[in-house]
């Protein structure tokens, strides 16, 4: 074979790993856009908190719902990081109007069937003294952790935002996250 012969098969070999290379590029970056997309801004997520979606069956009070998971079990959730007023305590006297009034708006926020995400903190204990599940309630499986997405998308933050709910940290043992921590508690 000619030495001619041999650097054009080096440079048909060269162009083809170049090609190879191009198009594992481009469907790095194809899947990574895929993936800010379902996330909304995906580098920026809140890391691998697990997420469940669940069915509202039922709102207490202003910071407290009854939920369906998929396999058919319930639980009553409480929104982390916020507080309603009374609405429902059997102490009638501790009851307010405006603990009415927080959860009248969440019962128009979130009407029975509403389809909803869970959002847990890192850590093993998930229920509070009372045996509720705590956790962070989205309008939408996107948790990311930008702040005008938490302010439109997480209910618990919709309540602060409203005036219906005040900040409030929940000390259930678990690492708090900081993130929404500073988010949530920034809403007056």
């Amino acid at each position: 074979m000619s030495r001619t012969g041999l650097t054009g098969n080096r440079k048909k070999n060269r162009r083809r790993r170049i090609c190879i290379a191009a198009a594992l590029l481009l469907i790095s970056v194809l899947l990574l856009s895929i993936y800010i997309r379902r996330d909304g801004f995906g580098l920026l997520s809140r890391g691998r908190s697990e997420i469940d979606e669940v069915v509202l069956t039922e709102v207490y009070d202003g910071d407290t719902i009854r939920v369906r998971f998929r396999d058919g079990r319930e639980e009553t959730v409480r929104l982390l990081m916020i507080d309603a007023p009374e609405s429902v305590h059997p102490d009638e006297e501790r009851n307010t109007e405006e603990g009415r009034r927080a959860a009248a708006f969440l019962r128009e926020l979130l009407p029975k069937g509403t389809k909803l995400y869970l959002e847990y903190e890192q850590g093993k204990n998930r229920k509070d003294i009372y045996g509720r599940t705590l956790a962070y309630v989205w309008l939408t499986d996107s948790t990311s952790v930008e702040p005008n997405n938490i302010k439109n998308n997480m209910v618990n933050a919709i309540l602060l935002q409203r005036g219906h709910a005040v900040f409030h940290l929940y000390d259930n043992g678990n690492p708090i996250n900081e993130k929404y921590r500073r988010v949530l508690e920034g809403i007056r």
